[in-house]
């Protein structure tokens, strides 16, 4: 021996890990209140509109990275 005392080789932890069922019983609970979010969110704004006067745009253009320039009906310009 070189003075290795026998043993597991660690320590008690100071704290208890969740088990795995439990981790993914979060994340499928997190998943499925993330997607029932979403969809809340896009039904209550489902018409809402770029332009102002509620129609759709005339134009589009593209300016890299991902911006867009919007023309509407009324010569308004914007740019998301």
């Amino acid at each position: 021996m070189t003075g290795v005392v026998e043993g597991d080789g660690a320590g008690p932890r100071p704290w208890k890990l969740p088990s795995p069922r439990q981790v993914l019983l979060v994340l499928g609970v997190f998943t499925l209140l993330s997607l029932i979010g979403g969809g809340v969110y896009a039904y209550l704004h489902r018409h809402d509109t770029i332009c102002r006067d509620g129609r759709p745009p005339a134009e589009q253009l593209d300016l890299g990275l991902g911006q867009i320039e919007y023309k509407c009906h009324d010569g308004q310009i914007v740019t998301k």
